[in-house]
């Protein structure tokens, strides 16, 4: 059963919006990748349109952010914990249907959520995934855009993320799906820190309670799950946040290096 995703309004704001399934589904590792023996993982998932080729500079850029944004958690939570990521760390699936497909198939879901569904009962079913997985947390990145309004992000054990995204980590230009006018360039970070917004999600972090609904005056800016994502990785976990993920079974104690990871390059 499909759970409708909850609107983020810094997701939409962020990323521009914020059936035949061949191919075997994902075979599930039975131990985790980065000398954890967490069984609980984090997969990456590229879907390419029948109407797109499969960019090795998008799956390179992938795997690189999610290694750096591992370490980013591990070093924000500061307990030598963080999750875990599978042994393949990005799993390339081509889909049926063209990269338009996604925004303009009607389904039944609400108008806003017509890519969102699209994209994620594809993925589903290619993957075997699914919404609050004990044991796999699910991120979808597909070489798409949603059509203005259409929404995108993180909730129960799932992130989306459209084309602008792809494009952001290799140093592409990116458009306003709105307008189709470029974005001036943000910088490679911003979008693994965009990344690292959505997986916190994921994750089962909200916005900040002090942000969101109402910012207020001790709204943590530089929060992840806040603007932070702006500034990656110049951001921060709360106290809050850090009680959260050292309770979730997604994190253990992990040997990896100390700094991070040059994502751009």
């Amino acid at each position: 059963m499909r759970r409708l995703l909850i609107v983020l309004p810094i997701t939409l704001l962020a990323l521009g919006a914020c059936q035949d399934h061949p191919t075997s589904p994902v075979v599930r590792p039975l131990e985790s990748r980065g000398g954890s023996s967490n069984t609980n993982v984090v997969h990456v998932i590229y879907l390419v349109p029948s109407d797109r080729s499969v960019q090795k500079g998008y799956e390179k850029r992938l795997k690189r952010a999610m290694e750096n944004l591992q370490i980013w958690y591990r070093n924000a939570l500061g307990t030598g914990e963080s999750f875990s990521l599978a042994k393949r760390i990005v799993q390339v699936y081509r889909t049926p249907h063209t990269a338009s497909w996604y925004a303009t198939q009607p389904n039944d879901c609400s108008a806003t959520l017509i890519f969102w569904c699209n994209t994620l009962d594809e993925g589903f079913a290619l993957t075997r995934g699914m919404f609050n997985d004990p044991h796999n947390i699910w991120v979808f990145y597909i070489d798409s855009d949603p059509a203005c309004g259409q929404a995108v992000g993180g909730t129960s054990g799932v992130a989306l993320l459209p084309a602008n995204d792809l494009r952001g980590l290799v140093g592409q230009t990116t458009s306003n799906v709105c307008t189709g006018a470029p974005e001036p360039d943000q910088g490679v970070n911003r979008w693994v820190g965009g990344l690292g917004h959505e997986l916190g999600h994921a994750f089962g972090l909200p916005h900040p309670a002090e942000c969101d609904p109402v910012q207020t005056a001790s709204c943590p800016l530089q929060s992840i799950m806040w603007f932070g994502y702006l500034t990656y990785p110049d951001a921060f976990l709360t106290d809050d946040e850090k009680t959260f993920l050292e309770a979730s079974p997604f994190f253990a104690p992990i040997h990896l290096p100390t700094k991070l990871p040059t994502v751009g390059r």
